[in-house]
Protein backbone atom coordinates (compact mmCIF):
# COMPACT_ATOMS: atom_id res chain seq x y z
CA UNK A 1 0.00 0.00 0.00
CA UNK A 2 1.39 3.37 -1.02
CA UNK A 3 2.15 5.77 1.83
CA UNK A 4 3.27 9.41 1.87
CA UNK A 5 5.86 11.39 3.79
CA UNK A 6 6.37 15.16 3.95
CA UNK A 7 9.94 16.45 3.69
CA UNK A 8 11.49 19.61 5.16
CA UNK A 9 11.64 20.96 1.58
CA UNK A 10 7.81 21.01 1.40
CA UNK A 11 7.68 17.95 -0.86
CA UNK A 12 5.33 15.02 -0.35
CA UNK A 13 6.94 11.74 -1.36
CA UNK A 14 5.07 8.56 -2.24
CA UNK A 15 6.66 5.31 -1.09
CA UNK A 16 6.12 1.59 -0.56
CA UNK A 17 7.99 -0.38 2.07
CA UNK A 18 8.44 -3.96 3.23
CA UNK A 19 9.84 -4.96 6.60
CA UNK A 20 11.98 -8.10 6.73
CA UNK A 21 14.58 -9.72 8.94
CA UNK A 22 17.40 -9.55 6.40
CA UNK A 23 19.44 -6.61 5.06
CA UNK A 24 17.44 -3.65 3.82
CA UNK A 25 17.38 -2.72 0.13
CA UNK A 26 16.54 0.69 -1.33
CA UNK A 27 15.68 1.09 -5.01
CA UNK A 28 16.58 4.43 -6.61
CA UNK A 29 14.77 4.84 -9.92
CA UNK A 30 15.90 6.72 -13.00
CA UNK A 31 15.04 10.10 -14.47
CA UNK A 32 11.36 10.43 -15.44
CA UNK A 33 10.74 6.96 -14.06
CA UNK A 34 8.96 5.93 -10.89
CA UNK A 35 8.64 3.23 -8.27
CA UNK A 36 6.14 1.25 -10.38
CA UNK A 37 8.72 0.18 -12.96
CA UNK A 38 9.51 -3.44 -13.80
CA UNK A 39 12.84 -3.52 -11.98
CA UNK A 40 11.48 -1.98 -8.77
CA UNK A 41 8.51 -4.36 -8.61
CA UNK A 42 10.57 -7.43 -9.51
CA UNK A 43 13.16 -6.68 -6.84
CA UNK A 44 10.39 -5.99 -4.32
CA UNK A 45 8.90 -9.45 -4.94
CA UNK A 46 12.34 -11.03 -4.55
CA UNK A 47 12.86 -9.09 -1.31
CA UNK A 48 9.51 -10.26 0.05
CA UNK A 49 10.22 -13.88 -0.89
CA UNK A 50 13.64 -13.69 0.79
CA UNK A 51 12.60 -11.76 3.92
CA UNK A 52 14.50 -8.57 3.12
CA UNK A 53 13.34 -5.10 4.03
CA UNK A 54 12.74 -3.05 0.89
CA UNK A 55 11.97 0.57 0.09
CA UNK A 56 10.95 2.12 -3.23
CA UNK A 57 9.73 5.69 -3.65
CA UNK A 58 9.04 8.50 -6.11
CA UNK A 59 11.24 11.58 -6.21
CA UNK A 60 9.49 14.94 -6.17
CA UNK A 61 8.11 15.65 -9.64
CA UNK A 62 7.91 11.92 -10.37
CA UNK A 63 5.12 9.37 -10.08
CA UNK A 64 2.72 10.04 -7.20
CA UNK A 65 4.94 12.53 -5.37
CA UNK A 66 4.29 16.28 -5.36
CA UNK A 67 5.88 18.78 -7.73
CA UNK A 68 6.72 18.69 -11.43
CA UNK A 69 9.77 17.36 -13.23
CA UNK A 70 10.20 20.71 -15.01
CA UNK A 71 10.65 22.67 -11.77
CA UNK A 72 12.73 20.17 -9.79
CA UNK A 73 16.27 18.95 -10.34
CA UNK A 74 18.95 16.58 -9.11
CA UNK A 75 19.55 18.46 -5.87
CA UNK A 76 15.86 18.06 -4.96
CA UNK A 77 15.86 14.37 -5.83
CA UNK A 78 19.05 13.72 -3.89
CA UNK A 79 17.61 15.44 -0.81
CA UNK A 80 14.43 13.36 -1.20
CA UNK A 81 16.50 10.16 -1.21
CA UNK A 82 18.65 11.11 1.76
CA UNK A 83 15.63 12.21 3.79
CA UNK A 84 13.52 9.12 3.19
CA UNK A 85 16.46 6.76 3.78
CA UNK A 86 17.32 8.51 7.05
CA UNK A 87 13.72 8.52 8.23
CA UNK A 88 12.31 5.24 6.93
CA UNK A 89 15.16 2.73 7.16
CA UNK A 90 17.18 1.25 9.98
CA UNK A 91 20.83 0.28 9.89
CA UNK A 92 22.84 0.31 6.66
CA UNK A 93 21.18 -0.43 3.33
CA UNK A 94 22.00 -2.03 -0.01
CA UNK A 95 21.37 0.67 -2.60
CA UNK A 96 20.27 -0.21 -6.13
CA UNK A 97 20.53 2.76 -8.45
CA UNK A 98 19.02 2.57 -11.94
CA UNK A 99 20.41 5.06 -14.48
CA UNK A 100 20.09 8.46 -12.76
CA UNK A 101 19.38 6.58 -9.54
CA UNK A 102 23.02 5.46 -9.60
CA UNK A 103 24.06 9.14 -9.64
CA UNK A 104 22.04 9.63 -6.46
CA UNK A 105 23.54 6.41 -5.09
CA UNK A 106 27.09 7.66 -5.64
CA UNK A 107 26.28 11.02 -4.06
CA UNK A 108 24.92 9.16 -1.02
CA UNK A 109 28.19 7.20 -0.91
CA UNK A 110 30.07 10.51 -0.78
CA UNK A 111 27.89 12.19 1.83
CA UNK A 112 26.39 9.45 4.04
CA UNK A 113 28.56 6.32 3.54
CA UNK A 114 27.62 5.19 7.05
CA UNK A 115 24.12 4.38 5.72
CA UNK A 116 25.33 2.05 2.95
CA UNK A 117 26.21 -1.66 3.05
CA UNK A 118 26.74 -2.13 -0.67
CA UNK A 119 25.88 -0.60 -4.03
CA UNK A 120 24.46 -1.94 -7.29
CA UNK A 121 24.41 0.32 -10.34
CA UNK A 122 22.15 -0.59 -13.27
CA UNK A 123 23.15 1.23 -16.46
CA UNK A 124 24.54 3.93 -14.15
CA UNK A 125 24.33 7.52 -15.40
CA UNK A 126 26.14 9.82 -12.94
CA UNK A 127 26.61 13.46 -14.00
CA UNK A 128 24.68 12.76 -17.22
CA UNK A 129 23.16 16.23 -17.88
CA UNK A 130 26.64 17.72 -18.15
CA UNK A 131 28.67 14.89 -19.65
CA UNK A 132 26.06 13.32 -21.96
CA UNK A 133 24.05 16.40 -22.94
CA UNK A 134 25.73 19.78 -22.36
CA UNK A 135 29.28 18.74 -23.23
CA UNK A 136 28.12 17.24 -26.54
CA UNK A 137 26.19 20.32 -27.68
CA UNK A 138 27.39 22.99 -30.09
CA UNK A 139 27.44 26.64 -29.07
CA UNK A 140 24.30 27.27 -31.11
CA UNK A 141 22.52 24.33 -29.45
CA UNK A 142 23.49 25.63 -26.02
CA UNK A 143 22.11 29.08 -26.80
CA UNK A 144 18.87 27.53 -28.04
CA UNK A 145 18.59 25.43 -24.87
CA UNK A 146 19.07 28.50 -22.67
CA UNK A 147 16.40 30.36 -24.68
CA UNK A 148 13.89 27.49 -24.82
CA UNK A 149 14.68 26.34 -21.24
CA UNK A 150 14.53 22.68 -22.26
CA UNK A 151 15.83 20.19 -24.78
CA UNK A 152 14.32 16.98 -26.14
CA UNK A 153 16.65 14.00 -26.60
CA UNK A 154 15.51 11.19 -28.90
CA UNK A 155 17.00 7.71 -28.63
CA UNK A 156 17.52 4.93 -31.13
CA UNK A 157 14.81 2.77 -29.55
CA UNK A 158 12.22 5.46 -30.35
CA UNK A 159 11.90 6.82 -26.82
CA UNK A 160 12.61 10.42 -25.85
CA UNK A 161 13.07 12.59 -22.79
CA UNK A 162 12.79 16.31 -22.13
CA UNK A 163 15.52 17.85 -19.96
CA UNK A 164 15.24 21.32 -18.45
CA UNK A 165 18.00 23.90 -18.41
CA UNK A 166 17.44 24.03 -14.63
CA UNK A 167 18.49 20.37 -14.39
CA UNK A 168 21.55 20.85 -16.58
CA UNK A 169 22.73 23.91 -14.62
CA UNK A 170 22.12 22.09 -11.35
CA UNK A 171 24.21 19.12 -12.49
CA UNK A 172 27.33 21.33 -12.65
CA UNK A 173 27.09 21.74 -8.86
CA UNK A 174 26.49 18.05 -8.17
CA UNK A 175 29.15 16.16 -10.14
CA UNK A 176 30.20 12.88 -8.56
CA UNK A 177 32.96 11.72 -10.89
CA UNK A 178 35.11 14.87 -10.71
CA UNK A 179 36.92 13.52 -7.63
CA UNK A 180 37.50 10.18 -5.94
CA UNK A 181 34.69 8.52 -3.99
CA UNK A 182 35.84 6.59 -0.93
CA UNK A 183 33.67 3.59 -0.11
CA UNK A 184 34.68 0.30 1.54
CA UNK A 185 31.70 -1.94 0.72
CA UNK A 186 30.95 -4.22 -2.24
CA UNK A 187 29.99 -2.58 -5.54
CA UNK A 188 28.46 -4.27 -8.60
CA UNK A 189 27.74 -2.49 -11.89
CA UNK A 190 25.59 -3.96 -14.69
CA UNK A 191 25.61 -2.27 -18.09
CA UNK A 192 24.49 -3.10 -21.61
CA UNK A 193 27.08 -2.67 -24.34
CA UNK A 194 24.27 -1.73 -26.75
CA UNK A 195 23.07 1.05 -24.44
CA UNK A 196 22.65 4.07 -26.74
CA UNK A 197 21.47 6.39 -23.94
CA UNK A 198 24.35 5.92 -21.48
CA UNK A 199 27.60 4.43 -22.85
CA UNK A 200 29.05 1.58 -20.83
CA UNK A 201 32.43 3.28 -20.52
CA UNK A 202 30.75 5.42 -17.86
CA UNK A 203 30.66 2.32 -15.64
CA UNK A 204 34.40 1.90 -16.18
CA UNK A 205 34.89 5.53 -15.11
CA UNK A 206 32.91 4.84 -11.94
CA UNK A 207 35.24 1.96 -11.12
CA UNK A 208 38.25 4.25 -11.59
CA UNK A 209 36.64 6.85 -9.30
CA UNK A 210 35.81 4.49 -6.43
CA UNK A 211 38.59 4.11 -3.87
CA UNK A 212 38.83 2.14 -0.65
CA UNK A 213 37.44 -1.17 -1.87
CA UNK A 214 38.75 -3.90 -4.15
CA UNK A 215 35.35 -5.57 -4.09
CA UNK A 216 34.06 -4.13 -7.37
CA UNK A 217 32.57 -6.10 -10.26
CA UNK A 218 31.29 -5.04 -13.68
CA UNK A 219 28.88 -7.17 -15.71
CA UNK A 220 28.67 -6.18 -19.38
CA UNK A 221 25.95 -7.68 -21.56
CA UNK A 222 26.81 -7.41 -25.25
CA UNK A 223 23.35 -6.94 -26.78
CA UNK A 224 21.60 -5.24 -23.85
CA UNK A 225 20.19 -1.73 -24.10
CA UNK A 226 19.56 0.81 -21.36
CA UNK A 227 16.50 -0.55 -19.60
CA UNK A 228 17.78 -3.96 -18.36
CA UNK A 229 14.18 -5.09 -17.87
CA UNK A 230 14.02 -8.30 -19.90
CA UNK A 231 13.25 -11.48 -17.94
CA UNK A 232 16.83 -12.78 -17.95
CA UNK A 233 18.15 -9.32 -17.02
CA UNK A 234 15.82 -9.09 -14.03
CA UNK A 235 17.03 -12.54 -12.98
CA UNK A 236 20.62 -11.32 -13.32
CA UNK A 237 19.85 -8.40 -11.02
CA UNK A 238 18.57 -10.64 -8.24
CA UNK A 239 21.62 -12.88 -8.64
CA UNK A 240 23.77 -9.78 -8.17
CA UNK A 241 21.83 -8.91 -5.00
CA UNK A 242 22.41 -12.45 -3.70
CA UNK A 243 26.14 -12.11 -4.36
CA UNK A 244 26.26 -8.74 -2.57
CA UNK A 245 24.33 -10.18 0.39
CA UNK A 246 26.87 -12.99 0.74
CA UNK A 247 29.68 -10.42 1.08
CA UNK A 248 28.21 -8.17 3.74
Amino acid sequence: MTKFIDTPNSNTLAYNQLTGKNAGIVFLSGYNSDMEGKKALYIEKWAKDNNHSFLRFDYSGHGQSSGTIETTCFNDWYKDAEYIINNKTKDRQILIGSSMGAWIMLMLAKRVPEKILGMIGLAPAPDFPKTLIWDKMTSDEKRKLIKDKRITIKYEDGSKNDFSYILIKDSFRNLTLSENIYFDGPVYLYHGMADNAVPYDLSIKIIDTLKGTNNIKLLLEKDAGHRLSEAHQLANITKIIEEIVMKI
